[in-house]
C-alpha cells in the first residue's frame, strides 16, 4: 500500500552520519540469568562506553521477530574511517571484565565496518528488516542503480515505512586484529551490502521487502547471495545520551 500524495524528492538522510558498524549474532547462554546480565552490561555499559568514542554518532540494539542472528546492533558513524580510528581500537584491545563475559557467549558473529552509500527516512522504527546482499562482479553497478533509483523509492512510498538505507562493506575499516576478536573466539563473519528497511514494525517491513525486495527478484537482477532477517527495536541513544559515562 502506497501513499497518495508521496512529495516528489525522498526525505533527507535518516543515517547521523556516513558510516555504520552493523553487529550481528546469537547468544549462547545457559539460563535466564544470564540473559538478563547480557541485557544489563549491554545497556549500562557497552552502548555508553561505545558512544564515548570520537565520531560515534548513535547506537541502536535489536532482537530478532523472526530470522537469525538473534541480537544486532548498528552504529552510527562520522565516517567508516571512524571505525579504523585510535581511540576506537584502544577500547576493542581493552575490553572491561563485564565485556569479557559477555563478548566470550557470542556466536556466529557478523562484524561490518560500512560505507553509507544511501539513507533516506524520517527518523528510527520501531521494526528493522536486514537484507545482506552479494552481487556478481558483472552486475554490481546495474543492480545498485536499480536498488538505489527504483527500490528506494517504491518502498519509500508504502504505508508504515520510515527509512530505507544501501550501506556497502569496507574491508580496511572491518579487519583488525583485537581482543575483543579473540575473546569471540572465531573470526567474525563480514557482509558485502546491506538494506536496512525501517518501518512501524517488523511485521510491515518484511511484507514491503516481499513485494520490492525479494530473493527472487535480487537473484535475477544479478545478486549471488541473498539473506534477510527482521528486528524489533530494543534500545536507540545518540552520544550526547552518554556524555557523563
Amino acid at each position: 500500500m502506497t501513499g497518495k500524495n508521496f512529495p516528489t524528492s525522498l526525505p533527507s538522510m535518516a543515517l547521523l552520519g556516513k558510516g555504520l558498524l552493523g553487529i550481528w549474532h546469537d547468544l549462547a547462554i545457559q539460563n535466564d540469568a544470564e540473559l538478563q546480565d547480557f541485557q544489563l552490561w549491554y545497556t549500562k555499559q557497552h552502548l555508553p562506553e561505545r558512544l564515548n568514542v570520537a565520531g560515534f554518532l548513535r547506537g541502536r540494539r535489536y532482537q530478532a521477530v523472526e530470522g537469525d542472528p538473534q541480537f544486532a546492533a548498528l552504529y552510527e558513524t562520522e565516517t567508516a574511517e571512524t571505525l579504523a580510528s585510535p581511540a576506537y581500537h584502544k577500547q576493542l584491545n581493552n575490553p572491561t571484565e563485564w565485556s569479557t563475559a559477555n563478548l566470550a557467549k557470542f556466536r556466529n558473529t557478523n562484524r561490518t565496518a560500512f560505507k553509507v552509500k544511501e539513507s533516506f527516512g524520517y527518523g528510527i522504527g520501531a521494526g528493522l528488516s536486514v537484507v545482506w546482499v552479494s552481487p556478481s562482479d558483472k552486475t554490481k553497478n546495474e543492480m545498485e542503480n536499480w536498488v538505489r533509483k527504483a527500490v528506494f523509492r517504491e518502498i519509500m512510498e508504502c504505508v508504515g515505512i520510515v527509512g530505507i538505507h544501501m550501506c556497502e562493506g569496507n574491508q580496511e575499516a572491518t579487519h583488525a586484529v583485537t581482543k575483543e576478536l579473540e575473546i569471540r573466539g572465531t573470526p567474525d563473519k563480514m557482509s558485502e551490502w546491506i538494506v536496512l528497511v525501517e518501518g512501524h514494525n517488523s511485521i510491515i517491513t518484511k511484507e514491503v521487502l516481499s513485494k520490492h525486495l525479494s530473493a527472487e527478484t535480487s537473484m535475477r537482477k544479478g545478486a549471488d547471495s541473498y539473506d534477510s532477517c527482521h528486528y524489533q527495536l530494543i534500545h536507540s541513544s545518540i552520544s550526547d545520551d552518554t556524555s557523563d559515562f
